[in-house]
């Protein structure tokens, strides 16, 4: 997966403290609107630690900022959301239903999905910053005509994806994001994924489609 160094947030990153932020499940692709699950690790080092905050950002070939989208704060200190023993939080992000498709951008910009974080009282920032494609054919409401199946898990998925008793079928096919078939399996009653890159799949069935993320 590509990732960005952006100057601007690194100004302040001095190489004697080890400072970092990770985003340990990312994945490549996302649906405007959908909200995905992001697991965030974090070390101010032996500096303040004053909040992890996520957006989504659009910027130009040379990285200039065009726009901005759903900034949320995970860990903020102001507001009581405490760092934990484990440096590490999971929660749930939603990406803004107005983004507009990756596709639709003007040529050269592109979408980040930007984790910083603020550790000291003169503005430093360590960042993770991951492309991402926005596209609206990732949401299951592109398929009209067809009823939209849950009973599948875990969602996300690292390895093996089970079947409730109800949706066994006698084929299962997993569709990528772009609408290619990365895999065709008839009737079982679990699915090994281990192999597929990380991102937003759709699972058809003649019972209906799902979407699944796999990590």
């Amino acid at each position: 997966m590509k990732k960005v160094t952006l100057i601007y947030f690194l100004f302040s990153i001095s190489l004697g403290f080890s400072q970092s932020v990770t985003w340990n499940n990312p994945i490549s692709a996302v649906a405007p609107g959908e909200t995905i699950n992001m697991d965030v690790s974090y070390d101010a080092g032996s500096e303040d630690f004053f909040y992890v905050s996520i957006i989504l950002r659009e910027v130009d070939a040379s990285f200039n900022i065009v726009n901005d989208y759903n900034q949320v704060f995970p860990i903020d200190e102001n507001s009581g959301q405490q760092p934990n023993s484990q440096n590490n939080v999971t929660f749930d992000y939603t990406i803004d239903a107005n983004a507009p498709n990756t596709s639709s951008l003007p040529s050269g910009n592109q979408y980040l999905l930007i984790i910083f974080m603020s550790y000291n009282n003169d503005g430093g920032f360590v960042n993770d910053n991951t492309s991402i494609t926005v596209d609206s054919t990732l949401s299951i409401d592109s398929f009209d005509n067809e009823k939209s199946i849950i009973g599948f898990y875990p969602n996300p998925v690292k390895d093996v994806l089970y079947f409730n008793n109800e949706l066994i079928s006698e084929q299962y096919t997993i569709i990528d994001f772009t609408g290619r078939t990365v895999k065709s399996v008839k009737g079982a009653t679990s699915l090994n994924v281990e192999e597929l890159t990380a991102g937003t799949y759709f699972i058809q069935t003649e019972k209906g489609t799902g979407k699944f993320v796999k990590i």
